[in-house]
């Protein structure tokens, strides 16, 4: 007799336009934002609560009322109560184009880091004082095999910053303002840090997870190789190989399988082909599978009440009920 593993289907399939990103303002309410607009969405009916005219990338303070929303080079912070901007940080000039950025509040909400995905841009972190709206410091990544930084995280002491690059991921220390050490010379375009701050967790070709207190390899979930995988660059699974742990650090959520190679639409409908794991954060071991994308997995999250876990595509966004 064979067993076979349910995959879970989800409660919600909402469609979008050209989504940048997502995230929880809190755990009824959930932001989205495209290149124009970020909607303010009641969770988990979706109903639109509220519009502010800038889109990009978000990270939301964790302290204060304060979303900052990142594109065309320019951080514009917004109280998301009022919908009143309250400032405006010019990090580079103007481009052609929406570049992806990435910004991370510090874990008591006094610095914004920003980085933008474009080679003009090079390898620079930028360092905002969120008070008095100045640019503090830059950090500049010597990596000559690197073109562009694609993911950024605060550790949850503050202590360290996460930078992950096209080529390799790198350690920085906030308060000496320097590069630490290289933590693996493999790409990864999501980081994630479990909530007390004890395991690291990278994605990729391979998910990596690392140990805080000597930054050393605790363990590593691989995948079935394929023919096509040996001469696939590693840069292939930047964004499509997301992880994330929940607040309550139960669940690891990865992708199940790898991407498929033989898509290049974003809006291809059909079954899912990536699906998701849930994992125990411990060892990595799958405890569930849930249905997932019909072509690769954007990003994944968690709700603050730890409830639900979303897959925010660029034209959807799947809801899955992951508490019991």
């Amino acid at each position: 007799m064979f067993w076979f593993r349910r995959e879970e289907q989800p409660a919600f399939v909402w469609k979008f336009t050209n989504i940048r990103s997502a995230l929880f303002l809190r755990t009824d309410l959930l932001a989205v934002a495209d290149d124009r607009q970020t909607t303010f969405r009641r969770f988990p009916d979706n109903q639109v609560l509220q519009t502010l005219p800038v889109g990009g990338y978000l990270a939301l303070h964790p302290d204060r009322p304060l979303l900052a929303i990142g594109s065309w080079g320019t951080v514009w912070l917004y109280d998301p109560v009022s919908g009143e901007r309250q400032a405006t940080f010019n990090c580079w000039p103007r481009g052609d184009h929406v570049y992806p950025m990435s910004l991370a509040f510090s874990p008591d909400g006094s610095i914004l880091a920003v980085s933008e995905s474009h080679y003009s841009r090079g390898l620079e972190v930028q360092l905002w004082d969120v008070m008095s709206q100045q640019q503090i410091d830059s950090i500049l990544l010597a990596d000559p095999d690197a073109t562009v930084i694609v993911a950024l995280a605060f550790s949850p002491d503050g202590e360290h910053l996460v930078v992950g690059t096209n080529a390799g991921v790198w350690l920085v220390d906030v308060a000496q303002r320097t590069v630490s050490r290289q933590i693996q010379p493999r790409p990864s375009g999501s980081i994630t840090f479990s909530p007390d701050g004890s395991r690291l967790v990278l994605g990729g070709k391979f998910i990596r997870v690392y140990d805080t207190a000597t930054w050393q390899l605790a363990y590593e979930i691989t995948f079935p190789e394929v023919l096509k995988d040996r001469i696939t660059p590693e840069k292939f699974y930047i964004f499509s190989m997301n992880v994330t742990i929940s607040p309550d650090g139960r669940w690891l959520a990865t992708p199940n399988q790898k991407p498929p190679h033989d898509s290049t639409s974003f809006f291809e409908s059909g079954p899912p082909r990536q699906t998701i794991a849930l994992r125990n954060p411990t060892d990595g071991r799958r405890q569930r599978i849930l249905s997932g994308s019909p072509i690769s997995l954007g990003t994944l999250m968690f709700s603050p009440d730890g409830k639900w876990l979303l897959n925010v595509g660029l034209s959807d966004v799947r809801v899955w009920r992951v508490e019991n």
